[in-house]
């Protein structure tokens, strides 16, 4: 027993005490006797011997392992983190649509954006803050914005089309518009035929070729200088063969009382030009300036004796008579060049200052009276009360009583003229027609005969020639042209003009605009884009319904005809279906014909064209029709499909169609029926209310103030473009929740726009619909536009709209959310 317990004992006497513990220096503290040695644990057998350190070892070993699966819990933790951000960045990606269309749309909004502004202050300069870099404006151009961007784009496409040779396939009526477009082209020839044409068509308008207030010694065969000027004749003729109202207007027109019967109207001069190429942009801005300075740099009697050097004083002036005078001044002299390369340069330059100024005193007489009209017109609360009904006779012998003792069968004449076909057969007995006019227009009709009666025969002569000239010399030489361009850039500040190959493009499509569009009707559009296009419109009127249902200040009758009106009302998008039918097309342009070597007729050739279509349907009944080219924008062409975000389709596209569904129901169209007929068809109460809310409008858009050219909005001028614009957003705006409620809400997002919301980038689409820079002209005359420049636009609707503050939580009191009541009509 003491054997076998020394026997253990001195298995470890050599070694690590059993108990565990050393001294200091490493030996067993018994030995050194700093401590007493403990006893072993002793059992019966000695394999039933445990040491200390064995149990130690164990508990040393749990802690590693639980360090071990603390650790590895913590990385198995970070992992998950870490895959579950992949995979949800993987989700995202998997949800940002990277087509072109997208990542062109994005870029597009992106771009424009200036997101440093806080929406709820600013939002046109949150959407719109870089576009003018983005987008900058061609020096040939008075401004842009995203309708002429997009208009542009399929005059290109366009362009590519009519430059190719017709082929095989395309009917003969494009060929024409091939052909006229290659006309157009050919500048070569036309400085070829130089005055040429002019001098042909001064003849037709029963002009003299050189006015008999020159008294320039010319030997011309046939100049008509001979013969006695008869000025209602020349008038009849411009408009035959133009279509454009020299001092009177003259139109065949639906009765607004009754759409089944056509009637002749009698009025102020309403077509100021025909040919498209003189109705752009720049010559609208061109004319109101004109017709401003005429107004006020004219407005003392010694205009006829401003004989000085009125070059000189051009040099001072970017506007006005002086730079006119100059620019006719020298009109003349290559006009009378061409007769005579000889003649003294000085003397027509001091005759055509005089006459000039005579001519630009009965234009100044013919726009106060128009202007007088206008003012009368718009001061009436009830169109319905200014329409008269007045026989042809009738409106003679009231003249003939005002100009007395004197007579003049002018209205008589005027209507024999106009209603003789080209086989001199008269359609008519003109004696019993009866006219449509108004109180205000016959009162212009007996003035403006009075005047001129009185005036010397040459004045009027002069003024109605130079009016026929200054429409027709863009279409002759390369130095007219250059002329003409040098005088608009002097008046609007544009530093280039248009290529010509664009501008043969829109002259060719807005006189053949059926023929042209062909280029459009391709099998992609119709079985795509059409019929989105389509049922985006049904959804917007089906917003437009719902929020009629939801007035409170109609009547439950006048709901039912809104609604019915709504039914009824026909919408033209895309293109006519016949456009495609070779037959059909070729018909339709039947009268037609072209040629590449004569430009200026072939247009003509299209003004009288229409001219004769409308005398002759004169008797026939009224049928909706297109009333403008399928390709002018109509920004339906350019429309996305399902390739972008629908809430930007929405909010672009379908604002657009709001906005014109709208019109039925603005100002003015709230008074014509379902059939068009303008009747009494709400109650009174009805009409009291929505008046009302009108002002509303004209009192918040009254307060819009434009620095930049120190002046107001004009409330009532642009009522009803404003009331489409607030109605038009807010039913595309439920609309793309018709949308989203039929198919769900969308989960593509758009490249670097993923924070916004799809409601929110609704709005920041129709905001870049906005978007826009002008020149200083077109900044100064935008003022008297039925439309408010692009900034109030979008600030008017907006400011008015609960939906938006909404969506980009905007508090009240905010610029874009403010105190003031929000005017609403739908």
């Amino acid at each position: 027993m003491f054997s076998d317990n020394l026997s253990v004992c001195s298995v470890n006497s050599g070694h690590i005490p059993a108990h565990g513990f050393t001294g200091v220096d490493g030996n067993d503290p018994g030995v050194n006797g700093s401590a007493k040695a403990l006893p072993p644990i002793i059992h019966q057998q000695t394999n039933n011997l445990v040491g200390v350190q064995s149990k130690f070892r164990r508990k040393y070993y749990h802690k590693v392992l639980l360090t071990l699966l603390i650790l590895l819990s913590i990385l198995l933790l970070i992992i998950i983190i870490i895959l579950s951000v992949f995979l949800h960045k993987q989700s995202i990606n998997s949800r940002i649509c990277r087509s072109k269309e997208c990542l062109r749309a994005a870029a597009s909004l992106i771009y424009s954006m200036d997101e440093k502004t806080d929406p709820c202050e600013d939002f046109y300069q949150f959407t719109c803050g870089r576009w003018a870099d983005e987008h900058p404006r061609p020096d040939s151009v008075t401004s842009n914005d995203w309708f002429r961007e997009a208009q542009a784009k399929i005059t290109r496409q366009l362009r590519k089309f009519l430059r190719q040779n017709r082929t095989d396939s395309e009917p003969e009526a494009v060929g024409k518009a091939k052909l006229m477009f290659k006309g157009c082209m050919d500048t070569k020839l036309l400085d070829e035929r130089d005055m040429e044409p002019l001098v042909y068509y001064l003849k037709q308008f029963q002009l003299p070729l050189i006015p008999k207030g020159f008294n320039l010694s010319l030997e011309i065969e046939d100049s008509g200088r001979d013969r006695e000027f008869n000025w209602l004749e020349s008038l009849v003729s411009i408009k035959k063969y133009l279509g454009m109202d020299l001092i009177i207007g003259f139109d065949i027109l639906p009765d607004p009382l009754n759409r089944t019967i056509k009637r002749i109207a009698f009025g102020t001069p309403e077509v100021d030009t025909a040919l498209p190429f003189n109705n752009d942009d720049a010559h609208k801005i061109l004319h109101k300036i004109r017709r401003k300075t005429i107004f006020f740099e004219t407005d003392n009697d010694d205009v006829e004796n401003r004989d000085e050097d009125v070059e000189a004083a051009s040099k001072q002036t970017s506007t006005g008579l002086e730079a006119y005078i100059v620019y006719i001044k020298k009109i003349m002299n290559i006009y009378v060049s061409y007769f005579n390369p000889d003649v003294d340069s000085d003397e027509i330059h001091q005759q055509a200052t005089a006459i000039t100024l005579n001519a630009i005193m009965v234009a100044r007489k013919i726009y106060k009276l128009k202007d007088a009209v206008e003012n009368s017109t718009k001061s009436s609360k009830n169109p319905i009360d200014d329409i008269v009904y007045v026989t042809v006779n009738e409106l003679q012998n009231q003249t003939d009583k005002l100009i007395a003792p004197r007579t003049l069968p002018i209205w008589h004449n005027y209507l024999q003229w106009m209603m003789i076909n080209d086989n001199n057969i008269n359609r008519f007995n003109v004696s019993q027609l009866q006219i449509i006019t108004s109180q205000a227009d016959i009162e212009y009709l007996q003035t403006i005969v009075e005047y001129l009666v009185s005036i010397p025969i040459e004045h009027l002569e002069f003024y109605i020639w130079l009016s026929a000239v200054e429409e027709l010399i863009l279409h002759t030489t390369s130095e007219m042209r250059l002329l003409h361009a040098e005088y608009l850039s002097v008046i609007i500040g544009t530093e280039s003009s248009l290529p010509r190959s664009l501008y043969c493009t829109h002259g060719v499509n807005s006189l053949m605009g059926m023929a042209v569009s062909y280029a459009l009707a391709d099998d992609d559009f119709t079985r795509h884009k059409l019929p989105n296009v389509r049922r985006m419109l049904e959804n917007i009127r089906q917003a437009f319904n719902d929020l009629v249902r939801s007035t409170s200040w109609m009547d439950e009758p006048t709901k039912r005809e809104t609604l019915k009106k709504s039914a009824g009302m026909q919408s033209f998008i895309g293109y006519p279906d016949w456009i495609t039918n070779a037959t059909a097309l070729n018909a339709y342009y039947e009268g037609i014909t072209a040629n590449a070597s004569t430009h200026l007729e072939n247009m003509i050739g299209v003004l009288r064209w229409q001219m004769q279509i409308m005398l002759e349907n004169f008797n026939q009944p009224e049928t909706f029709h297109w009333a403008t080219s399928p390709s002018n924008v109509n920004a339906f062409h350019i429309f996305q499909a399902n390739a972008i975000s629908k809430a930007l389709n929405y909010g672009s596209i379908g604002t657009i169609l709001g906005h014109e569904l709208t019109h039925g129901f603005d100002d003015s169209g709230r008074m014509f029926d379902t059939n068009g007929n303008m009747l009494q068809w709400w109650s009174n109460e009805t009409i009291n209310e929505y008046i009302n809310r009108t002002e509303c409008f004209v009192e918040q858009y009254n307060r819009y103030y434009l620095p930049d050219i120190d002046e107001y909005i004009n409330g009532d001028l642009t009522l009803g473009e404003n009331i489409a614009d607030n109605g038009g957003m807010r039913e595309a705006y439920y609309a793309y929740k018709l949308h989203i409620k039929s198919n769900g809400r969308e989960l593509m997002e758009l490249p670097g726009l993923e924070r916004y919301t799809h409601e929110q980038l609704f709005f920041i689409s129709f905001g870049s619909l906005w978007c826009e820079s002008y020149t200083k002209a077109a900044s100064q005359y935008a003022i008297e536009d039925s439309h408010c420049p692009g900034k109030i636009r979008l600030k008017g609707v907006l400011t008015n709209s609960m939906e938006f503050a909404r969506t980009f939580q905007c508090s009240k009191g905010t610029t874009m959310n403010p105190y003031e009541p929000k005017c609403r009509i739908w």
